[in-house]
Order: C-alpha cells, then structure tokens, then sequence
C-alpha cells in the first residue's frame, strides 16, 4: 500500500490534477520524503493511505510557507512595526516609487492619519491656496475630495473611502517616518487589516525628502545688520530634531532650536544650508526628485541668484541692466 501511494504520487507530479501540473511539486516530494517516510512507519504500514500522505504534504508545506526566512524585500512581520524586509502588496515601478515616496513625505509635513469614533479611516493633507495644483495631483491618482478651508488661506485633499485608503496605505507604507504620522497610520492599519511596515531606509535619491520640504520647507534670501550681500537661505523646520535630523545627515547644513517657531511657546528644530557648495548638491538631487509646491520655483532661480550677486547686481545703481536684471529676477522670485 505504501509503495502504491508514493507511486501514485509520482504520477500526480508528472500528470497533475485533471491535467494540471503542480508548480515545483519534485522539490516538495523530495523535501518532505524523509518526514514522510517516518509517518509512515509510525502509522503502520497496513492503515497507510494517499489521503493521508497527501494531508503530511500539504501539512509540511504550510510549515515550510510560514518559516521560511526572507530573503529579499520587506517582509511582514506579527509586531505592530514590521521588519525592513516587508514585501509590498503591490510593486510599483521606479517613477510610481518616488511618487509614493513624495506622498509619504508630504503627509509626514502636512497630512494626517485618523479613524474615526465609528471605525472609519481617513487621510488628510492640508496646504496653502497657492499649492492646489500637488493636491489636484493627487487626486489625480487617489480620487478624494478638494475643498478650501473656512476662514484661513488653505486647501484640504480628504480621503475616506475604503479602497482608495487601502491603495493609499500600500503605497507609502514603509516610507512614513514622522513620529506622529506613524502613529496615525498604525490605528489606520489596525482597521484595514494590513501590517505596518518600518520606515525604510533614506538615500540621496529618496524622494520622501522633496515631500517633506514641499510641506515644511522654505527657501529665501535676506539683508542681515550692515552685511552688503543678502544670504540665501534653505530650511527645513518642525517640532521635533528627530524628524529633521535626516536632512542634516544627507545635505549637510546645521540644525538649531528656533524659540520663536513652530508651535506656540514651545518653538521648534530647524534645519538649514547656506553656502553654495550645499546648495549645489541640493539642486543635483532635485533634478532626480523635484518639489512639486510653488517652492520650486525658488529653487530653479537659485542659479541665476548666485550669478547676479556675484556680479554685485543688488548693488548696482538705479537705471542700469545691472539694477533691471536684479528687479527682473526679484519678480521671478516673487
């Protein structure tokens, strides 16, 4: 009886079921032989079955599914913060990647992860009137609604349904990184059934860093005392150094405690560069992830600011193309 059920299973291999081949049915047959065979003398060899060396088999394969390590990817993990090597839902290509990744930077700046008293989920992103277009982008891609705010100068994207915020979630899980924010989205994961995953790792070509400027970041130049020359200036600011620290490790620069920032009496951690050296690595890195808010435009200006200050154009007197060029330029900026 034994030899015949193996027999059989050797032919179920070569013929399959109903004339279907199981995919990598040898490699399971010889990984699982051995145990097989020990079974199989436990039971005795007169009560032996197909229908029991088929329930070893399929046994011994969900044994093997769940223990087997990973090896690539980012893999789920029964933690509330999965491992770095989670395997994502869905793979997205290299452009799709750094749109997911700008998106997580943006919500990480200026968005918001809720559930609401009745269990349902929800994603905010609130931005001044003038940057309507990244959230029409946006929407664009996830639907939602875009609606002004009462009262102030901005304009909210809101996502609620369950299906855009079950695309919304696999596509920047693992690339939301800001205290706050990951918390928001493990109660969001919590609901939906889906694992959260940990922040990957940061690079100079991670376009999570063109998000987070988008939502915390400024740029500008200003007269400082008696210095003649204006100093141009690139930050990044929020309330806690852990979720600006990253720009210091990647672009350089310096981070301070700004008294006078952020929320009120409590300040915050400001990052920033000024010499041209860093802004020249600033602007190779855009050309690979650019800003998307109005802030960009500043940014592609940048340029033609160090020319016309090395060439003393803010110094330059009324009337000449020196002075024109500099008025030029400052309407540009804006």
């Amino acid at each position: 009886m034994i030899r015949d059920s193996i027999i059989t299973l050797s032919q179920i291999w070569r013929n399959g079921f109903f004339g279907q081949v199981w995919p990598n049915f040898g490699k399971i047959l010889k990984l699982t032989c051995a145990i097989c065979w020990n079974l199989l003398g436990f039971v005795g060899t007169n009560s032996v079955s197909l229908g029991l060396v088929l329930a070893v088999l399929v046994k011994v394969l969900r044994i093997r599914k769940w223990n087997q390590p990973v090896t690539n990817g980012r893999s789920y993990s029964s933690s509330l913060v999965g491992t770095s090597e989670t395997t994502r839902a869905t793979p997205f290509g290299v452009k799709e990647t750094r749109f997911n990744q700008w998106l997580a930077g943006l919500i990480d700046g200026d968005g918001s992860f809720l559930v609401s008293k009745a269990g349902y989920t929800s994603c905010e992103i609130t931005v001044a009137v003038a940057d309507e277009r990244i959230l029409r982008i946006i929407q664009n891609k996830l639907g939602g609604s875009i609606n002004p705010r009462t009262g102030v100068q901005a304009i909210r994207w809101r996502l609620h349904n369950q299906a855009g915020m079950l695309d919304l979630v696999n596509r920047v899980n693992g690339y939301i990184r800001h205290s706050g924010r990951l918390e928001g989205l493990s109660r969001v994961c919590a609901v939906l059934g889906v694992q959260l995953l940990t922040p990957d790792t940061l690079h100079n070509k991670h376009a999570w860093f063109a998000g987070f400027f988008d939502a915390d970041g400024t740029i500008g130049y200003y007269f400082k005392g008696d210095i003649d020359n204006p100093q141009l200036t690139l930050s990044v600011t929020n309330k806690l150094y852990v979720d600006v620290v990253h720009f210091m490790t990647y672009f350089g620069g310096n981070i301070y405690f700004d008294k006078t920032g952020g929320v009120p009496q409590k300040g915050s951690y400001k990052w920033s560069i000024q010499s041209e050296e860093k802004f020249a690595a600033f602007l190779e890195y855009i050309k690979v992830c650019p800003p998307q808010s109005i802030k960009r435009n500043r940014l592609f200006l940048v340029k033609e600011y160090y020319r016309l200050v090395g060439l003393k154009a803010h110094k330059a007197p009324e009337g000449t193309a020196l002075h024109k060029a500099w008025v030029k330029f400052n309407h540009k900026w804006g």
